[in-house]
């Protein structure tokens, strides 16, 4: 391709070179829009810690967010019903299915539940049954949605290390830094158990339990050491599963 310029001249421009630049916004693009939407997701458990009206405007953004994020990956639908399917795109698309299942389901039980935005709704239902499904499907959501990241480990670590120019091979990034990731991951087991959050799981929670006195910090990197714990835990059973006998053989 050619652009001609009375002031600078004439100079050739190559479009994959544009292509590139193009495709690199936008997964930086898709990348900050995750990582606003994982805040919200965790600030979302943290219900008892503001207003309830709060909740209910942050379980808004987080829809339309996730609507934005659907319409950023038009192309995987696309693609969904085309080429061969491996043991791993079995896995991602499953994942990503139910994944999107659970969400409705939030969203929807969540909708039904609201005490303040959408009160006068037709379909606005507060029973204990439709708690129970918000509670569950939302817990549920938290679990996809680390095995999800578990999924994009590499490819989001290949963003940040093209991004800020990091060197993967280093001995940081080949040690220290998995050592620290491996570090959260069992705290976050610890606190899985901890906190008794596999009830939630199994729809065996009523009425959920806070504690009001417990500070958000602490509260926040415990649900973050959960959603790290469960990605790091599906990066580790999908290369072992997976990929370990062919990076054996290579």
């Amino acid at each position: 391709m050619v652009i001609q310029n009375k002031n600078v001249g004439t100079h050739s421009v190559c479009p994959y070179h544009l292509n590139f630049n193009f495709m690199k916004k936008k997964y930086l693009l898709q990348l900050a829009q995750d990582l606003v939407l994982t805040a919200i997701l965790l600030s979302l458990f943290g219900y008892h810690l503001y207003e309830e009206i709060t909740h209910e405007w942050l379980g808004l953004v987080f829809f339309a967010l996730i609507i934005s994020h659907l319409s950023l990956n038009t192309w995987w639908l696309k693609k969904t019903f085309s080429g061969s399917y491996n043991s791993y795109r079995i896995l991602q698309s499953a994942v990503n299915f139910a994944t999107f299942l659970l969400f409705l389901t939030a969203c929807i039980s969540g909708i039904m539940l609201s005490k303040h935005l959408l009160v006068e709704m037709l379909f606005h239902s507060t029973t204990d049954l439709m708690r129970k499904i918000h509670m569950t499907s939302t817990h549920w959501l938290q679990i996809l949605v680390g095995v999800h990241l578990g999924l994009h480990w590499k490819p989001i670590a290949n963003l940040f290390a093209n991004g800020y120019r990091l060197d993967l091979e280093h001995w940081l990034a080949r040690r220290l830094i998995p050592a620290c990731w491996l570090i959260i991951a069992a705290y976050g087991i610890f606190v899985f158990v901890q906190r008794e959050l596999l009830p939630y799981l199994l729809l065996q929670v009523d009425f959920a339990y806070f504690n009001y006195d417990e500070p958000q910090a602490v509260f926040y990197f415990d649900f973050l050491a959960i959603l790290i714990a469960l990605a790091y835990s599906t990066r580790f059973l999908v290369w072992f599963f997976l990929f370990r006998k062919k990076d054996v053989k290579s």
